[in-house]
């Protein structure tokens, strides 16, 4: 246990100065969408740094920094894959490549997917959702926030912790 701790604080630390070195740095050009179905039900929207339903690389390298410590490699428990740790059955309503240790195709999927647990959770809860709530959305099964009423109080308090970890290291990749 120990151990572990150690790891991730170490990890933490250097997530930080990452995230203080690529502040400033554009995104990444999209690749074109050979391997990846398209999100026709996705409306396209104009990229924000303060738009939670962009999975911008602030975001991306927060989530699968808390997922993996950003290992393209890992498998999760459950079986899921990439650093963004999506169930493959998940991967396989966006893409079908079976490249999940690619980090672009990974990128590009988590996107999608993203894109949807976004809109989802507006149409449901009808509001805006915040980092936390996309946070949540993303670490949990289909249906668990919204049994819950979209109250963090009602979470798991795992759940809740990690979403925490992911609002905090958003903001201070912004500062």
């Amino acid at each position: 246990m120990k151990a572990r701790i150690n790891k991730y604080s170490a990890i933490a630390a250097t997530m930080l100065a990452t995230l203080k070195s690529h502040a400033n740095t554009p995104a990444p050009a999209k690749p074109p969408p050979a391997t990846t179905r398209s999100a026709a039900a996705a409306p396209a929207r104009k990229p924000a740094a303060d738009n939670p339903g962009v999975l911008d690389e602030r975001r991306r390298f927060a989530l699968s920094m808390i997922e993996t410590g950003g290992d393209d490699q890992e498998i999760g428990r459950a079986g899921e894959v990439s650093r963004y740790q999506i169930m493959p059955s998940v991967w396989r309503h966006y893409s079908d490549s079976q490249r999940y240790h690619d980090p672009e195709t990974s990128s590009e999927v988590a996107q999608q997917h993203w894109t949807a647990l976004y809109n989802g959770f507006k149409q449901q809860a009808g509001c805006e959702p915040t980092d936390f709530d996309m946070y949540v959305l993303w670490n949990t099964h289909y249906g668990y926030y919204a049994k819950r009423g979209f109250k963090p109080e009602r979470l798991n308090a795992v759940v809740r912790e990690r979403a925490q970890r992911f609002v905090n290291l958003i903001q201070r990749g912004s500062a």
